[in-house]
């Protein structure tokens, strides 16, 4: 009487059977799926976010050959929590000159740098060696909570002049070189409109570089699969879909740690409380916590007893 009962079970067995390798195939093709997509997703922000952006040198003013006096801008420094720029502001040799004669000035004249409601005054002396001095500009127009995806807009005004025998002071054409790099940020220089004709306006964009931006994007998007997979683990043990496994709290309360070790792995970590902190940190942190609570809550009833 078994023997019957044995052959439908095999026979049930059978048809089951040729079912499970039927469903590899299908798991393969969403993993590719999804492989697809995410290297397309990638594709698209590496294209969004411009990585290859290298910085330049720009000119802006007079014709070389017109320019009187010549100046090289550099970037040192970006302050964002402070709205700060800080340039760096080189009198160049003209390369016209012989190397012994160009490393001094010529003639005496002013150099007029304006920065916000600010002017600073230059003075020059003939003979004297060209002179390299560092101000600070305001960030326009950004904000630091909006990391890493702030942009900031700056702006300052040069003009150089010369004293004339009469005791007038006549203006010199100026030529000014921008160098649009900066460790971390892009700098992007413009000429906007002066209200004298003796003035040289330049406007400056500032953001963070494709790779900073990119970077920053990849690590707030590690920290969410990371809390979805704490709250998953503790969730799941916690209504008892899945058995309780000792081993797992080690790893809870690892990601509680890392959460904040990524986040302040930042380049150019802002401060605390920026908008991302606020839709994906302080969350994530949070559910960490809550899934540690839910395993340790599962295991405290239905753990096994000594």
């Amino acid at each position: 009487m078994d023997v019957p009962d044995k052959s439908a079970a095999d026979a049930a067995g059978e048809q089951a059977s040729p079912g499970r390798p039927a469903s590899l195939p299908r798991r393969a093709m969403v993993l590719a799926a999804l492989l697809a997509g995410c290297v397309i997703v990638y594709a698209l922000t590496l294209a969004w976010i411009d990585v290859s952006t290298a910085p330049v040198e720009t000119e802006f003013g007079a014709s070389a050959g017109d320019a009187r006096v010549r100046l090289y801008l550099q970037p040192v420094q970006v302050d964002p929590v402070n709205d700060s720029l800080q340039m760096r502001i080189s009198m160049t040799p003209d390369s016209s000159l012989a190397d012994t004669a160009s490393t001094t000035a010529d003639r005496d004249f002013l150099i007029r740098i304006t920065r916000g409601k600010q002017i600073e005054h230059v003075h020059i002396g003939a003979g004297q060696p060209l002179p390299e001095v560092t101000f600070e500009f305001d960030l326009d127009d950004g904000t630091v909570r909006d990391y890493p995806l702030d942009r900031y807009v700056s702006a300052m005004t040069l003009a150089a002049s010369e004293r004339s025998p009469d005791g007038t002071e006549a203006p010199l054409p100026i030529r000014v070189t921008v160098w649009e790099g900066l460790l971390g940020y892009t700098v992007k220089a413009q000429q906007a409109a002066a209200q004298t004709a003796d003035e040289l306006q330049l406007q400056f964009a500032v953001r963070r570089t494709g790779a900073v931006a990119f970077f920053g994007i990849a690590i707030y998007g590690a920290i969410i699969v990371m809390a979805l997979c704490a709250l998953v683990i503790g969730s799941l043990v916690f209504i008892g879909v899945r058995r309780i496994e000792v081993t797992l709290v080690g790893a809870l309360g690892a990601v509680i740690f890392a959460l904040p070790a990524l986040r302040m792995a930042l380049p150019g970590a802002p401060p605390l409380g920026v908008r991302l902190d606020v839709l994906v940190f302080f969350w994530a942190e949070l559910g960490a916590v809550i899934a540690l609570c839910l395993f340790v809550a599962a295991w405290a009833r239905r753990g096994a007893r000594p």
